[in-house]
């Protein structure tokens, strides 16, 4: 088989390489690829948001499956022009990726069918929305209603700063805010696929850490890494997310005449002692770097999984996931998340370890052929091993030994086991 991969991130990297170790797989594209994926595959320069010459690369070249990894391709109706031409491709179609594009449209469905989310409004005026902080808050957790490249989501407690948030995030398209109510608590990411009006779960669930520096302290970023499994996700919990939100959000797209068709993550938040989850927000594709987690427990299958997926079977057989634990540190430019620094020359050395492995997410080859820095999360370590403490261990001993560029950070407390709960501070995500 033929694949696609559409994007450039560490995640991109993570399908195309659980991908391409399936004997099925013959030939692996993306477009446009990084470096990492270029050592596995062919990287085609078109760029992900170019729909038209995407759907043309795969015609000519008679690809078997195409699989979207970034939000904003789907958004755009990447899957709508390939199920025209009659390309499998693996991803919600535009109108059931608003679950994730629109936040007011997953609030109100999480409404209309009584899918536990925390206390929300929605505005448009400013002046209005700053009237509604007094019964909202404090604190407050202000967002932006449309895509925002990870950067449009506040939790404050300083009036001020929701004001200052309401007023830059209203001038983003679609000019929509929500205003949502603040739960102390712990969050966790599932992932489940769906298709045919059902969904499974595809791993365990991951906890991720949003926050640039240890502690959970400095601005949010698109994620500093991940662990699985979570002790605090009990059987209990899962059931309920469940019961309570997986398949009443999956049954109510039904009903709306929306159904989704591919990969949908729950971020989820539960309160300081309780076990009742509520649901923060939707994505329409896997998690970045929850995929990377993901893809170093897979086993096999995941192919077979996805095609039937993109067929909309109803029963779709599901890939072998190792039992073991699954640690991801993400390694970020210097600068990062403001103004990351980008042609820092890079050097990596040979991985020793055999349940270790490396993601490119922000990579580049320069003029004079070095590996350089192109992005603010520049590469992804993941490492698996028994427990979460053994797999953190190797992770880190890895990053020291194999990985170096000029102003290099990262977190050092991912998968610590540390008690975590939301920082009243400002914070963008």
């Amino acid at each position: 088989m033929k694949i696609l991969i559409i994007g450039s991130g560490g995640r991109e990297h993570a399908l195309a390489w659980t991908l391409s170790r399936d004997s099925r797989a013959t030939k692996i594209y993306a477009a446009p690829g990084n470096p990492g994926i270029a050592e596995i595959g062919t990287c085609v320069p078109i760029n992900a948001s170019n729909i038209e010459e995407i759907a043309s690369f795969a015609l000519r070249e008679h690809i078997d499956l195409t699989v979207v990894g970034p939000e904003a391709p789907l958004g755009a109706g990447i899957v709508d022009t390939f199920r025209k031409q009659k390309l499998p491709i693996f991803g919600p179609d535009k109108s059931a990726a608003r679950i994730e594009t629109s936040k007011s449209f997953a609030k109100d469905l999480c409404s209309r069918y009584k899918i536990p989310t925390p206390r929300w409004e929605t505005f448009t005026d400013a002046a209005v929305a700053k009237r509604a902080l007094d019964r909202m808050g404090p604190p407050w957790v202000v967002k932006a209603d449309g895509l925002a490249s990870g950067k449009g989501t506040t939790v404050t407690s300083e009036r001020r700063e929701a004001e200052t948030a309401i007023q830059r995030e209203l001038e983003r398209e679609p000019r929509r805010i929500v205003i949502e109510e603040f739960i102390d608590g712990w969050e966790a990411s599932f992932t489940a696929t769906v298709s045919g009006g059902r969904a499974q779960w595809l791993a365990p669930a991951f906890q991720d850490y949003k926050p640039i520096f240890d502690g959970d302290v400095g601005p949010n970023t698109g994620g500093m890494g991940v662990y699985a499994p979570v002790l605090m996700v009990t059987e209990a919990i899962v059931d309920k997310v469940r019961r309570k939100i997986l398949d009443p959000s999956v049954e109510a797209m039904a009903k709306e005449n929306v159904p989704f068709q591919g990969v949908l993550y729950l971020n989820i938040i539960v309160k300081h002692g309780t076990e009742d989850p509520r649901l923060l927000e939707f994505n329409a594709r896997f998690g970045d770097p929850e995929a990377q987690g993901i893809a170093a427990l897979v086993k096999g299958g995941l192919l077979t999984h996805m095609r039937e997926i993109a067929e909309n079977s109803k029963r779709p057989s599901l890939p072998e996931c190792a039992s073991s634990a699954s640690v991801v540190v993400v390694l970020a430019s210097k600068g990062y998340p403001t103004t990351p620094s980008t042609g820092d020359r890079i050097t990596i050395r040979k991985v020793s370890q055999g349940n270790v492995v490396l993601f490119h997410a922000g990579t580049a080859i320069a003029s004079t052929g070095e590996l350089v820095t192109a992005g603010g999360r520049v590469l992804n370590i993941v490492a698996t091993g028994p427990d979460v403490e053994s797999a953190r261990k190797d992770a880190y001993s890895a990053i020291g030994s194999s990985v170096q560029f000029p102003g290099m950070q990262y977190r050092r407390d991912i998968g610590s086991g540390q008690l975590r709960r939301r920082k009243l501070e400002q914070i963008q995500t």
